[in-house]
């Protein structure tokens, strides 16, 4: 078994910003970034975040690719959801792709050669990779500039804070792996489900750290996973959902593992749900893929962080059954979030869908700010409150006086 490096998933997060700090300061200011689904969206989170503190937005979109099979292998690189991005790119246009790991580069490879035979004349002249972490003694694809954080061995197994399935082993009832990662997840996937509970706040916002976010997220996971009904298809809507997307995932398969389920994890993809360009408010990117793939009698579970009026997964909703018509039994699709707000005053000029997510953990009467939605906090002192070693890497370089 390869060695085996476990991240913290609140040094993760300043990583993320490290990178985004890196891409800013070489100059390079993409018009275009699309995360890889599923290690690369939490990281284009972060990527996204420092960019959108100096004042510059990206269309940022997710894109999600097939290709590992197990601990240290790799199989042949699919493409998913590349579809809007070859319709609306331009030659001149810079484009960012980001992942957690740069390894063989396979994935990398496949993606720009699937773009540049989409795009044809339209491909993009400057794209530019941006990952956490490198191993360039795994590298075999090296056409694209690489900006990383950290260079690692190639031998070197990364342990992302949302990974699990790949540490369930047959001859390790016990999960040692897990519980070596952390002893907290390692309880809670034990715990088995849990109520949902109200969180109590005495001031106008509930900001948790990275850390605290993934075992909610993981709570709400194994009541999922241990839940009768089965989902065919997970989507995880972009931005807000995917931080709840991919741990959710994980601890699923987990279970099927520890089952010894023969039954296929669930279809997994993000929709971009944002609409940061013209082009992207007439449609949810990415809904074309599942369009082709749904039938109906499958089940669809729709993922979010926060759920307030359910304005973004009614509109998913709308789009799918405007696609698929018959093709969709909408009886069939369920809504997680981690948060449920039941008190929010939006008015709706239609009856919606879903008014509240058949899964939730916490119910919470404020605003959920995420470790990366830095810019909702408004005041960059209460960022210094809150996570100072975040606050020194956007701000602190700005806040030191300068030298005559």
């Amino acid at each position: 078994m390869p060695k085996m490096m476990h991240i913290d998933p609140d040094e993760f997060l300043l990583d993320t910003f490290r990178l985004g700090q890196r891409i800013y300061e070489q100059g390079f200011r993409p018009k275009h970034a699309i995360s890889i689904w599923r290690g690369g969206t939490p990281v284009g989170l972060g990527v996204d975040a420092y960019f959108r503190s100096r004042g510059v937005h990206i269309s940022h979109t997710t894109i999600a690719t097939a290709s590992y099979t197990g601990m240290g292998q790799q199989g042949q690189v699919t493409v998913k959801n590349l579809e809007h991005l070859a319709r609306v790119i331009c030659p001149e246009d810079g484009l960012l792709i980001i992942d957690d790991v740069y390894e063989s580069g396979n994935t990398i490879k496949r993606i720009v050669e699937v773009l540049r035979e989409r795009a044809r004349a339209n491909a993009p002249r400057d794209i530019r990779v941006a990952t956490v972490h490198h191993k360039p003694g795994a590298m075999k694809y090296d056409e694209l500039p690489i900006i990383s954080v950290h260079e690692l061995d190639a031998e070197i197994w990364i342990d992302y804070p949302h990974e699990l399935a790949d540490m369930v082993s047959a001859d390790d009832p016990d999960d040692a792996l897990i519980k070596a990662k952390s002893e907290t997840i390692w309880q809670l996937l034990r715990a088995g489900p849990t109520a949902p509970t109200k969180l109590e706040r005495s001031g106008g916002y509930f900001a948790p750290t990275a850390t605290e976010l993934l075992h909610d997220c993981i709570r709400l996971g194994v009541n999922i996973a241990h839940d009768d009904w089965r989902p065919d298809f997970l989507i995880a809507l972009w931005p807000g959902g995917v931080v709840a997307g991919l741990p959710v995932h994980e601890v699923y398969k987990y279970t099927q593992k520890k089952r010894g389920s023969t039954r296929p994890a669930p279809d997994h993809i993000s929709l971009n749900t944002l609409s940061t360009r013209v082009s992207y408010q007439d449609e949810i990117v990415g809904v074309h893929y599942l369009e082709e793939r749904i039938n109906r009698d499958d089940n669809i579970l729709i993922i979010d962080t926060t759920f307030r009026a359910g304005r973004l997964v009614n509109n998913v909703i709308t789009h799918l059954k405007e696609l698929l018509r018959r093709n969709l039994d909408h009886e069939r699709i369920r809504v997680a979030s981690v948060y449920y707000n039941p008190n929010d005053e939006t008015t709706w000029t239609a009856r919606p869908d879903i008014r509240r997510p058949h899964y939730y953990l916490r119910e919470v009467d404020c605003e959920v700010i995420y470790p990366t939605s830095v810019h909702k906090l408004g005041d960059p002192r209460l960022l210094h409150e809150t996570n100072p070693a975040l606050y020194e890497i956007l701000w602190g370089a700005l806040s030191k006086p300068q030298g005559g």
